[in-house]
């Protein structure tokens, strides 16, 4: 693990929606992760923002005060509380998981490409007459190989110790194939070996592999199977 470089944290953080910054200034433990970081740092379109924090009553809480200031609604599935307000950028609470520190967030992403997060850490300062003063301290950090693998715009799979749908990471590897990057043969396989562990062999007799394997590929993101949502790249003016 290692510090994002300081010009990369004020860029991620200067780029988030104002609401957000104040969000995650009053719950410290939330924690900003993930595609939003990647895409800000390359210059790619983003598409919504995912927190994540420890608790599940915190995730909630900011959730629903969100959706309030945003005057929009909440849409819940087993993965994540999604704040949609349109034509505003939709905000993901990621409550299948929950995360006592940084350092354990960055260790559940599949990919190295994803392991990248920051928080906001609230110091008090004193001054002569001895009254306190909070001061927000944005904190920024990523996995030893982020910045490497980014660079050469290379799938490197993780191999996570996670509970998720067996077919996730392949379908993830399918939408940055389209985004232009590679992987290798090593990280393709054991992305391919995760989904086959799922399959039961004693189980599917009579059944066609290909179809219980498609049957694996479910999508997860919950921004899937919202229609009729036009989204508006909040960040589009970042070049």
């Amino acid at each position: 693990m290692r510090e994002l470089l300081k010009e990369d944290l004020h860029h991620v953080v200067t780029s988030l929606p104002r609401d957000v910054i104040g969000m995650i200034q009053k719950y410290p433990s939330l924690m900003v992760a993930g595609g939003f970081i990647r895409s800000v740092i390359a210059e790619e379109r983003v598409s919504d923002i995912d927190i994540f924090g420890d608790k599940m009553e915190t995730l909630k809480q900011a959730a629903q005060e969100l959706t309030i200031v945003r005057k929009g609604r909440m849409h819940e599935t087993a993965n994540a509380i999604t704040v949609l307000a349109p034509p505003r950028m939709p905000i993901q609470f990621i409550t299948r998981w929950t995360y006592a520190n940084h350092e354990s967030l960055l260790n559940s992403f599949d990919f190295t490409i994803a392991q990248a997060i920051i928080r906001c850490v609230n110091t008090t300062y004193f001054d002569v007459s001895e009254a306190g003063t909070t001061v927000p301290k944005w904190e920024g950090y990523c996995g030893d190989r982020f910045y490497e693998d980014l660079a050469a715009r290379r799938l490197y799979y993780t191999s996570p110790t996670r509970e998720e749908e067996s077919g996730g990471s392949l379908l993830r590897v399918r939408k940055f194939l389209m985004k232009g990057y590679t992987i290798q043969a090593w990280s393709l396989g054991m992305v391919v070996a995760r989904l086959m562990n799922k399959v039961d062999m004693e189980r599917i007799r009579g059944q066609e592999l290909g179809q219980v394997i498609v049957g694996l590929l479910r999508e997860v993101d919950p921004l899937r199977v919202i229609d009729g949502i036009d989204m508006v790249d909040e960040h589009e003016h970042i070049c």
